[in-house]
């Protein structure tokens, strides 16, 4: 069953929970972008996120560069956003607090 798309009210409420995720239309989807003080760090971040990813069975988008990554939030089958894309952000998040406390949030991509 493919999950509910959330209404733009509930997107904006659900931002609100989250650390400085920041909303793209095109796709309908939230980011966020970090760098590390070191490629194997960012490597095992991203591992970390991947195992994030598959206890919630949910998949997003990475783009490593290096030390930096971008990760990109959205649900495919519902063509936007669900509770899915942000209970998986709040797992990253709490990720970064937790284990990676020297990343740095940067500017998110155009």
């Amino acid at each position: 069953m493919t999950p509910s798309r959330l209404t733009g009210a509930q997107v904006h409420q659900d931002l609100t929970q989250l650390h400085a995720w920041t909303r793209h239309s095109n796709p309908d989807c939230i980011e966020k972008n970090w760098q590390f003080d070191s490629f194997s760090t960012a490597v095992a971040f991203f591992d970390k996120v991947a195992a994030l990813a598959e206890q919630h069975n949910h998949h997003p988008e990475c783009l490593s560069v290096y030390r930096r990554i971008r990760i990109r939030l959205w649900t495919h089958d519902a063509g936007g956003l669900t509770a899915l894309d942000f209970g998986l952000a709040k797992a990253i998040d709490l990720l970064i607090t937790q284990e990676f406390p020297n990343a740095v949030q940067t500017a998110a991509s155009t």
